[in-house]
């Protein structure tokens, strides 16, 4: 190391009035340890440090050392805390003002007028709630007594349909008796050809036109086939339905179409379910009304 070149570059001044950053402290200490005229030099720039400080400094004004012992004294009282300069002082908080409290006027009594209107109020919730009751108890009553007829009327109604359906059940229905009713016109009409030794007979009721069949003495017709009845009307043939024989039917009234005018009517043989014109060829039988 060039040391004198070292000594007069500043570093050394700058390291002495602590003007350097620490990264490089630790060299120039190195250094002053190593290099003997490095540390004479140092030692000489703090003594002309301090004869330069000494040479400017500014001796204290008189009686500042008895303030200060003073102060360090009465450091925790108010005295010392107004012998320090303002900026250094404790600040003392303010006490708060007691804001006087205005006592108003006592409010007038009332207590008899409020337990007067109390009472009455109370006897006047009692008095209504013994109507109300009374009320309900009647009408709750009255509700009992018609619930009470009303299922009575219902056991005498379930009583009543039981009993019907019973005479029901032991009494067959019986068909109208129409065979003697005046209003029906009745024929007997004999089959022949074939049908020689069967017979139906037809009631037929001009007024209502309603016309009933009897088929007594009609066999079970062929598969595929049906009777089917005809009115008379001015020589011309009109529908009125088609019928079942057999005995089983024997004795049942069958009801036919209804027929407005009559003269008369036949029996064919015609396809199963009827046919609008009737084959003259299967007439099976045929009457007039009688007068």
């Amino acid at each position: 190391m060039d040391v004198q070149r070292y000594i007069s570059s500043g570093i050394l001044e700058s390291y002495v009035f602590g003007m350097l950053p620490e990264a490089e402290l630790g060299e120039i200490e190195m250094a002053v340890l190593h290099y003997p005229e490095i540390k004479a030099a140092v030692n000489s720039l703090q003594h002309d440090k301090e004869k330069f400080v000494m040479l400017y400094a500014t001796p204290p004004p008189p009686g500042i050392k008895d303030r200060l012992l003073e102060i360090i004294q009465q450091e925790n009282t108010q005295e010392g805390n107004d012998l320090l300069p303002e900026e250094l002082r404790t600040p003392v908080p303010t006490p708060a003002k007691e804001t006087p409290v205005k006592k108003l006027p006592a409010a007038k009594k009332s207590t008899d007028r409020i337990w007067k209107y109390a009472t009455a109020a109370i006897v006047a919730l009692l008095f209504g709630s013994v109507i109300m009751n009374f009320f309900f108890f009647n009408r709750s009553t009255d509700y009992k007594s018609r619930y009470r007829s009303l299922i009575a009327a219902q056991e005498k109604l379930d009583a009543q349909k039981e009993q019907h359906a019973l005479t029901s059940i032991k009494e067959p229905t019986k068909e109208p008796d129409l065979l003697t009713d005046p209003a029906f016109k009745w024929m007997k009409m004999d089959g022949v050809g074939a049908f020689t030794g069967n017979s139906v007979s037809v009631g037929w009721n001009p007024q209502t036109q309603v016309v009933y069949l009897l088929a007594q003495l009609m066999p079970v017709p062929p598969a595929g086939k049906q009777f089917q009845l005809w009115a008379i009307v001015n020589k011309k043939l009109v529908d009125a339905g088609v019928f079942d024989g057999g005995a089983e039917v024997s004795q049942k009234l069958q009801q036919m179409k209804a027929i407005a005018i009559a003269q008369g009517f036949a029996v064919t043989l015609e396809r199963k379910g009827g046919s609008t014109s009737p084959t003259m060829s299967q007439i099976c039988m045929s009457a007039k009304v009688t007068r």
